[in-house]
């Protein structure tokens, strides 16, 4: 038996396993720490636990009404740790000053959407490129698979030939900015 907790993250009351809330709160230190020197460290702590309560929201339901510590390893690994979206933020500042503020037209590219994804985020990585609710592709994909059945060989080459995106910068390039 485990002994749970309720928190209150963004003024959302969460139920967690005492072993998952000890997690939480040293990676929420390590961003508060990270963010310290910041002026804006509030804002962005206060975003950050606002992104990590949505995304609890979506991991409970009436037969899951615990977080545990896999959904706070799910939720790290997703939002990832300071140090690496710091390095994110920094790169893509070196860029634009090495760019001496000339537009650059970015151009999208296509990934797996590991957020919206429902088997391997095919689909959501096709929703997002094309800027079409993944939905769509969901039913086609499957319409395919009724009629023809090339819907799941398609999907299966998909998957195989598409990467993941796993960091933020690949998140962005997803959605062309």
């Amino acid at each position: 038996m485990k002994l749970t907790e309720n928190i209150n993250l963004a003024n959302r009351i969460f139920t967690i396993d005492q072993d998952a809330l000890v997690k939480l709160e040293e990676y929420l230190k390590s961003v508060e720490h990270y963010f310290n020197a910041k002026e804006e460290a509030t804002e962005i702590v206060a975003d950050i636990e606002n992104r990590i309560a949505e995304l609890f929201e979506t991991m409970l339901n009436k037969k899951k009404e615990v977080i545990s510590m896999e959904d706070v390893n799910k939720v790290i690994e997703i939002i990832g740790l300071p140090e690496i979206f710091m390095e994110d933020v920094q790169n893509e500042q070196s860029t634009q000053n090495k760019r001496n503020f000339k537009f650059e037209n970015k151009t999208k590219k296509l990934y797996r959407d590991p957020d919206n994804s429902i088997i391997s985020g095919v689909c959501g990585g096709l929703g997002t490129y094309f800027n079409v609710d993944p939905v769509l592709f969901r039913v086609l994909f499957i319409l395919t698979v009724i009629f023809s059945g090339i819907g799941l060989l398609l999907y299966i080459v998909l998957w195989i030939v598409m990467p993941e995106a796993k960091t933020l910068e690949q998140k962005m390039e997803m959605k062309g900015y």
